[in-house]
């Protein structure tokens, strides 16, 4: 039998009744009061009031651990960052959070610190180079918490299924946050390091002027391989192409710009590793139990960077060109194999060839990788 919570709860208790967290005749009541005795320890009955209308009764044990900031208006922001409402909510919708009314309090005080770095941002660059990047910013943030919610989601169901009480369910709770705030820190250590693995990009970027080997690998036949497996098998082999991908291409020097559906784009600053890491992509998909054969094309030379992405015509090409290899292989520019070292690989020119929506010709030829 559950302990009782002592005499200085029973005030508390009443009001929690009163607001119907708590009925005092129910067959659970036992159990009820051994939650309630514990988010007392760690909430006042107004704060409890407050989160139970956000989440559930057991989930209001986790704001203990991950306490969110206080709300302001986006007036109030504006205010303390010395700026426009407007450049407050215009902040806001970049990262995906749209201001609904800007004189109620919805907006967590720490958004006084994020204008204020957007402001030194606009001055710097310019106000709309500075929202582009305030919403790559919510984009990534968004992507990164579908991805948790998928994998503490599925962790906290399990942890659910071992709780018996609502108090052991509550701090099943507390334990995927904090799971969560370790993985926010590691986000911080990765930011941080990026750039320091990356100096010459950096210093290409502040030129104006960024040469890159950039490829495409996707899967043959997706659609038709689509519609023959279940939906719970293709988004799991879809997964494991885009991670396995991302491994390999960061095993070779070489970065996961982004996947679309059935493709990755890789870039890379020497194409000798972009070819290793598509090659190799190839050979994960021709393994795969589940995917089908993967095919793609790598090309070098110079493109624009913005926004996380690149862009130019030798995206577009090498784009197109990935739809003519053969399944299992990878099509090179003449511009990556004369970088190649004909010790390691062999190209088989296929000569021109036209590509939907690219102007000129291009010379593409058969990648093989010897030995």
């Amino acid at each position: 039998m559950p302990e009782e919570p002592n005499g200085g709860h029973e005030p508390d208790l009443e009001r929690l009744a009163a607001a119907g967290l708590y009925e005092p005749s129910s067959p659970s009541a036992a159990e009820r009061r051994e939650l309630l005795a514990y988010l007392l320890e760690r909430f006042s009955v107004d704060e409890i009031l407050q989160w139970v209308g956000r989440t559930n009764l057991v989930g209001v044990a986790a704001r203990a651990i991950d306490r969110p900031p206080p709300l302001i208006s986006a007036v109030e922001a504006a205010s303390r960052a010395g700026t426009s409402v407007e450049v407050v909510t215009d902040l806001r919708a970049a990262f995906g959070f749209p201001v609904v009314d800007p004189e109620a309090p919805s907006v967590p005080a720490t958004v006084v610190d994020d204008v204020e770095t957007f402001l030194l941002g606009a001055e710097l660059y310019g106000r709309d180079e500075a929202l582009a990047f305030a919403r790559v910013l919510g984009w990534a943030a968004a992507r990164i918490m579908e991805a948790a919610r998928a994998l503490f989601g599925g962790s906290v169901e399990r942890m659910y299924e071992r709780a018996h009480t609502e108090l052991e369910t509550a701090q099943a709770n507390e334990l995927g946050i904090v799971a969560w705030m370790q993985a926010q820190s590691v986000m911080q250590h990765l930011l941080a390091e990026h750039p320091l693995r990356n100096v010459g990009f950096a210093e290409a970027l502040l030129r104006g002027e960024l040469h890159v080997a950039v490829g495409f690998v996707d899967l043959v036949s997706s659609t038709a391989w689509a519609e023959s497996v279940s939906a719970a098998d293709h988004s799991e082999a879809l997964r494991r192409f885009e991670v396995g991908s991302s491994a390999l291409a960061a095993g070779h020097d070489a970065r996961l710009i982004k996947a679309i559906g059935d493709e990755v784009m890789l870039v890379a600053d020497e194409p000798s590793a972009l070819c290793r890491a598509a090659v190799e992509i190839c050979a994960m998909a021709s393994a795969d139990p589940s995917l089908p054969d993967a095919r793609g094309a790598v090309g070098y030379g110079l493109v624009t960077a913005r926004d996380g992405d690149y862009f130019g015509p030798l995206v577009n090409g090498v784009a197109r060109a990935s739809k003519l290899a053969p399944a299992g292989r990878i099509l090179v520019t003449s511009e990556v194999a004369r970088f190649l070292d004909p010790t390691s690989w062999s190209t088989e020119p296929l000569g021109l060839q036209e590509l939907r929506g690219v102007s000129e010709p291009v010379h593409l030829s058969l990648l093989t990788a010897r030995g």
